[in-house]
């Protein structure tokens, strides 16, 4: 292994580690990270560009049906089991956790408590992709170089 790729793989390794130990992700992305090969290398980045388009528009989503004069809590609770699970398949473990909590939330019926979760929800997607945005650059370089991680 070169010194390049050593040096980004060691990046990418550091960057993964500190998503870890803040929460923000768990071991389920390590083992999609496993799932990428020479015959799949794209597999890591459209996951994540599809984790991303997904959630989004679930966010976007939620933040409507709460503003509603009325909100619909059944719908809101299917909406948010859905991105929990998503999450979850993903290794977004922050956010998964926080939904679990959202959920409760619902089945309550307490607006304001929703809301102010919801904006943590969004910091806490904002700040994973922001982070994922840089591993997939990362990433890029390292196919570039000719390494299937």
């Amino acid at each position: 292994m070169s010194a390049n790729l050593a040096q980004l793989e060691s990046s990418i390794q550091q960057l993964l580690g500190q998503l870890t130990q803040e929460g923000l992700l768990d071991d389920q992305f390590s083992q999609l990270r496993q799932l990428q090969d020479e015959s799949n290398p794209d597999f890591v980045q459209e996951v994540v560009e599809l984790y991303f388009e997904d959630s989004a528009s679930k966010l976007e989503k939620l933040s409507t049906k709460l503003q509603d004069v009325s909100p619909d809590y059944t719908a809101i609770d299917q909406l948010v089991h859905q991105f929990k699970g998503s999450s979850a398949s993903f290794g977004a473990q922050a956010i998964a956790q926080a939904c679990s909590r959202f959920r409760e939330l619902c089945q309550q019926e307490d607006r304001s408590s929703c809301q102010v979760l919801l904006q943590h929800v969004f910091a806490s997607f904002q700040a994973l992709k922001s982070r994922l945005d840089v591993f997939l650059q990362l990433e890029a370089q390292q196919k570039q170089l000719g390494l299937y991680s």
